[in-house]
């Protein structure tokens, strides 16, 4: 509880744009909140995962993965990578997840968008070596854009993993099941397709429709 408590106050405070005031306190019903900036210097954070490691891991949307030391606020880059970033839109790097048993598994997940007049949108898996995040390697490419690219990782229970992806500002592409845009998708760790997806092995579409999902969470009772 105190750890996700305090995970709270860093997403509120810690990594907001330095031009917002951050408030000492906050209630949530019965219970106050603490908030301490740890990073002051963040290039527009996107994804914020607790580690295996039990050090924060920040995804920033010009291109690098943060590595924070939650006492201290220390922080090291694991990774750079050159992606495209526009200052105004929607691509950059995005989503990132841990294996579930990180590190002793020093696998991690990653989207981001490469290329200026053609985007193009990858998922490519990483090996954490204790330094750095090395040895990519892609998963999936599809068309990306200067808006709508999603995009949000998740893992499911039967260790299958879910990613949202945006139109990428064509309407049409979330009603087009040949289309990997404006879907929620669902794969196997390395890339593969599940054999019982909703439209059968050949398909990575798990939901469809989707305009541009930024969030992925599983309730209670499912997604």
């Amino acid at each position: 509880m105190n750890r996700a408590i305090f995970l709270v106050g860093l997403l509120c405070v810690s990594l907001l744009s330095t031009e917002a005031q951050a408030q000492d306190t906050f209630t949530v019903g019965n219970t106050t909140l603490f908030a301490t900036d740890l990073v002051d210097d963040s290039q527009i954070p996107w994804e914020l995962v607790w580690g295996g490691d039990d050090m924060l891991w920040c995804s920033e949307r010009k291109g690098r993965v943060i590595r924070i030391d939650p006492s201290s606020g220390d922080y090291t880059t694991v990774l750079d990578l050159n992606v495209t970033y526009n200052g105004s839109g929607e691509p950059g790097l995005l989503g990132m997840i841990q294996h579930p048993d990180f590190p002793e598994d020093p696998r991690v997940w990653v989207v981001y968008c490469d290329g200026q007049f053609s985007v193009s949108e990858h998922l490519s898996v990483f090996e954490w070596n204790g330094t750095e995040l090395v040895n990519e390697q892609e998963l999936l490419s599809l068309p990306g854009a200067q808006i709508h690219n999603g995009s949000r990782l998740l893992w499911l229970p039967d260790n299958t993993m879910l990613m949202t992806t945006g139109d990428a500002g064509d309407t049409g592409n979330s009603q087009d099941l040949e289309s990997l845009n404006g879907k929620i998708l669902r794969l196997n760790p390395d890339g593969s397709i599940p054999e019982d997806n909703p439209f059968g092995p050949d398909s990575y579409v798990y939901t469809w429709g989707n305009r541009n999902a930024q969030g992925l969470c599983i309730g209670p009772n499912g997604l």
